[in-house]
């Protein structure tokens, strides 16, 4: 049983000690520095209940407009992005929307055509626009790259 008990510390003393400190040529992910790996695409997206946006990045900015919905011709514009791909044609971008109060994470599936949000709606919870969540998901078309 001592045996056993100094192999496990020795393992968690010097297995997770490496593991945490190693880098690799694979993995060179930056912690906390802002990725925009979406730049120069733009794509219109519809989700399951029938809305729909257009969205375009430039510059480490995102814009939106609702293009089909009860807030069709609504968006916004110039909000800073940040991204990460998480697989081969897959990226998981956020974003925050501090004049309304917003924070969205999206996922784009580019190979499926795919896309997955979840959003924090109103967080501030004033009566004129009250917190709500969504989770949702809708198919993307009109993608397109332009650098």
């Amino acid at each position: 049983m001592k045996l056993k008990l100094i192999t496990f510390f020795s393992l968690m003393a010097f297995g997770l000690g490496f593991s945490q400190t190693k880098t690799t040529e694979i993995n060179k992910f930056q912690f906390g520095e802002a990725e925009h790996l979406l730049d120069g695409y733009s794509l219109n997206f519809q989700y399951q209940d029938g809305k729909a946006i257009h969205m375009e990045f430039y510059h480490g900015k995102a814009k939106y407009e609702w293009v089909a919905g009860p807030t069709k011709g609504k968006g916004n514009k110039d909000i800073p992005y940040r991204s990460t791909k998480i697989g081969k044609s897959m990226y998981l971008i956020n974003w925050h929307e501090t004049s309304i109060k917003d924070y969205l994470t999206i996922v784009f599936d580019f190979d499926k055509m795919t896309v997955h949000s979840s959003v924090i709606i109103g967080y501030e919870n004033k009566p004129e626009r009250t917190l709500k969540t969504v989770f949702m998901s809708g198919i993307i078309d009109h993608l397109k790259k332009t650098n």
